[in-house]
């Protein structure tokens, strides 16, 4: 394990490394690898309920998948400390937030629903931890919620680690989706 300090420091590192303009003209790129890896995934093709993330800071864009209509989508929120998720309706039924992250504007939903969870990441490692902004409202979620959805990290390969950074109230996932 290692301490705030260090895992702040990856983290400055892998937003860097991610805002540089060689990755960012990478980015379309691996989005498009990663979307077909989900697309070809069981977990994605069983699920009825999905849950993505809108991109921010040239994260992967997996906003493409929400033209399916057979599956129902829904996109996270934040309600002051917490997450919450609401069904995507369609574009104008978005708000920017005050992190200027698109959220729905629908109900929230009981997670319970949920079959699979697409989390961003800024860097994760092998073992299914991931570095964030640094807020915790994804592991705060998944350490309330117990819930049977799977839960994906979406990252380009550039970003995964063999170094083991998390703490005590860092969520496991199942597992990583990336573009090689």
């Amino acid at each position: 394990m290692i301490n705030t300090l260090d895992k702040t420091t990856l983290r400055k590192k892998a937003l860097e490394k991610r805002m540089n303009a060689e990755f960012i003209g990478d980015n379309s790129r691996c989005s498009k690898r990663i979307l077909s890896k989900i697309l070809s995934s069981s977990d994605f093709v069983l699920a009825k309920n999905v849950a993505l993330y809108f991109p921010i800071k040239n994260e992967i864009d997996i906003t493409p998948l929400l033209k399916i209509k057979e599956k129902n989508f829904y996109l996270p929120r934040c309600n002051n400390n917490d997450l919450e998720f609401a069904k995507f309706i369609s574009y104008d039924c978005l708000k920017l937030s005050k992190w200027n992250i698109l959220e729905p504007l629908g109900e929230k939903i009981n997670p319970e629903i949920l079959d699979v969870i697409y989390i961003p990441a800024l860097m994760a490692n092998i073992e299914g931890y991931r570095i964030g902004y640094g807020k915790g409202f994804y592991d705060r979620f998944f350490n309330k919620y117990k819930l049977k959805a799977k839960k994906v990290i979406v990252i380009s390969d550039r970003f995964i680690s063999e170094i083991g950074f998390q703490e005590s109230n860092d969520v496991k996932c199942d597992y990583l989706i990336s573009d090689n």
